[in-house]
């Protein structure tokens, strides 16, 4: 079930973002994303609007999201193509008339999933923190 944010879920939240991004094998620096959690945590998740999807009471996803922007959209790698990221997004797509997010472009299966789901590429760029190209995609509805 999608639910608002609480401060006790900083720790699951922290626990998801690592473990997603580690299954990605991006290439970053070993233990990158584990000392990138705590950052995650004290900035993007302070300043936007957070939902996150729980199961049988723990939490295995979240969604991050600003005005027109989602910021992180995170599911546990044991949870993948089960639904949670799709009702995760659709959450934030309600009465949007535009999103647009950033995506690594090694990661193939988050460019697939956003295609799916109505996005397009809309242009690149490289990310300050990882120095990893990324796509910017974008979502206008019709």
């Amino acid at each position: 079930m999608i639910r608002n944010f609480r401060e006790s879920d900083l720790h699951d939240i922290e626990t998801v973002y690592e473990k997603s991004n580690d299954a990605l094998s991006l290439k970053v620096a070993p233990d990158f994303f584990k000392k990138d959690k705590k950052k995650f945590v004290t900035s993007t998740i302070r300043c936007c609007k957070n939902s996150v999807y729980e199961h049988e009471g723990k939490v295995v996803g979240v969604v991050s999201s600003s005005a027109d922007c989602i910021e992180g959209l995170f599911v546990l790698p044991e949870f993948w193509g089960k639904g949670i990221g799709t009702e995760l997004l659709n959450s934030v797509i309600s009465g949007k008339d535009e999103l647009f997010l950033q995506v690594y472009a090694d990661n193939k299966r988050a460019i697939n999933f956003y295609r799916k789901n109505g996005f397009e590429i809309s242009g690149s760029g490289v990310c300050q923190m990882t120095l990893l190209p990324y796509f910017e995609m974008r979502k206008t509805r019709k």
